[in-house]
């Protein structure tokens, strides 16, 4: 676990506003994340109050058979939320921040946890915050995985 940066933090209430996303585990259709993300870009323009222009989250949350992921911008405020958008807030939660280069971010983190006697608080959403302009993929993101 070398090339893996744990941090515990806390976050205050977030803000989003974003494009919404539904796929099924066992007949994954990327063509939805795909299009959920074009339109996402296409249309961030639309979202008003954004804090980190240089940045997009990712709250998402899954159960066994299925998950919603969300592409987003935090916002100051959520206000006129674009039509087929949603806007939403995320309370107040505590997290191990997860950074990994060359490992599965959410394996690792579930060993962390494991590790440190903590427990991931499954009703809550988990974050992943991208950089726009790099790959969009878990090992160039910061994962928040909030904790009980």
């Amino acid at each position: 676990m070398d090339n893996i940066q744990f941090e515990m933090v806390t976050l205050g209430t977030k803000h989003y506003v974003g494009v919404p996303v539904t796929n099924v585990f066992n007949r994954f259709n990327p063509e939805l994340m795909k299009e959920a993300n074009e339109i996402f870009n296409s249309r961030i323009r639309e979202i008003k109050r954004i804090i980190h222009e240089h940045e997009y989250v990712c709250p998402h949350f899954a159960n066994d058979i299925m998950f919603t992921y969300v592409y987003c911008m935090e916002v100051s405020e959520i206000e006129d939320v674009p039509k087929g958008m949603i806007g939403f807030h995320v309370p107040s939660q505590r997290y191990v921040k997860v950074r990994a280069v060359d490992q599965d971010p959410y394996e690792s983190a579930k060993l962390y946890l494991e590790a440190n006697g903590l427990e991931n608080n499954t009703r809550a959403l988990a974050l992943e915050v991208f950089r726009f302009g790099e790959e969009q993929h878990f090992n160039h993101a910061d994962i928040y995985i909030p904790i009980r």
